[in-house]
């Protein structure tokens, strides 16, 4: 365990991961009572933490700030997928779809449509995995420092309106390590499923979402820090 230990700190071994949850500021406690479970932000049913006002029915009620990567409206102090290594990493796209040409969502319209037709409020993995991806990406990582490091892209989906109407502000929807030598490239696929670029309303039903898409790899901020960030846009019709 102490050579594992002096590998890292010596950088025999570079450690390469990311955070799997978001590190909220400690104003984080006194926003939003622990009785609220939402995870969208709002108004809370639930009096403001710390309060205390007698009888308790007296105290205002909390705003929640949102919860986790997909919904937190503040300034964490750590986002969710930090992360750092001992050398630096470039990303740039390899392919893409084409920015003059709309991607069609009739697919997805029709995975859906069979979906309903069988009563069900969801698509089966099978039916997804046997549609072709409506999107693709392969992102070229590049180890531009002078340490052999592994490397964990991550692939974010930012929706049209996201934020909005119980839509997420971004998604998660892949993710893959890699080993690049320094000096080295690699190259990386990655594509969001086809029911990511779905909705689903406030009844409850799922429908294509057509619009403007933002794909990022990577975080805005750890890109000044030398770590890989590209992001790519597209339209859904």
């Amino acid at each position: 365990a102490v050579r594992g230990v002096g590998d890292v700190l010596y950088g025999v071994t570079p450690p390469a991961g990311r955070l799997v949850q978001t590190i909220y500021p400690k104003e984080y406690a006194t926003q939003v009572s622990i009785f609220d479970f939402n995870m969208r932000p709002g108004p809370s049913a639930y009096p403001a933490p710390g309060c205390t006002l007698k009888p308790p029915s007296a105290c205002k009620n909390g705003t929640n700030p949102g919860r986790t990567h997909r919904f937190y409206t503040g300034k964490p102090v750590l986002p969710f997928g930090y992360g750092l290594s001992y050398t630096t990493f470039s990303y740039a796209l390899h392919a893409a779809p084409a920015s003059d040409a709309p991607v069609s969502l009739a697919p997805l319209r029709r995975l859906l449509a069979d979906a309903a037709a069988q009563s069900r409020s969801f698509v089966s993995h099978e039916a997804e995995r046997a549609t072709s991806p409506l999107v693709h990406y392969a992102v070229n990582v590049t180890n531009t420092g002078a340490t052999d490091s592994d490397d964990v892209v991550l692939g974010f989906i930012k929706a049209p309106g996201a934020g909005t109407g119980g839509r997420p502000l971004q998604t998660l929807f892949g993710f893959e390590r890699v080993h690049v030598p320094a000096g080295a490239t690699r190259t990386v696929w990655l594509y969001p499923a086809a029911t990511s670029l779905a909705a689903t309303d406030e009844a409850g039903v799922r429908h294509a979402l057509a619009g403007e898409y933002t794909v990022t790899f990577g975080l805005q901020q750890t890109a000044q820090l030398g770590m890989g960030f590209v992001s790519h846009r597209f339209v859904a019709v």
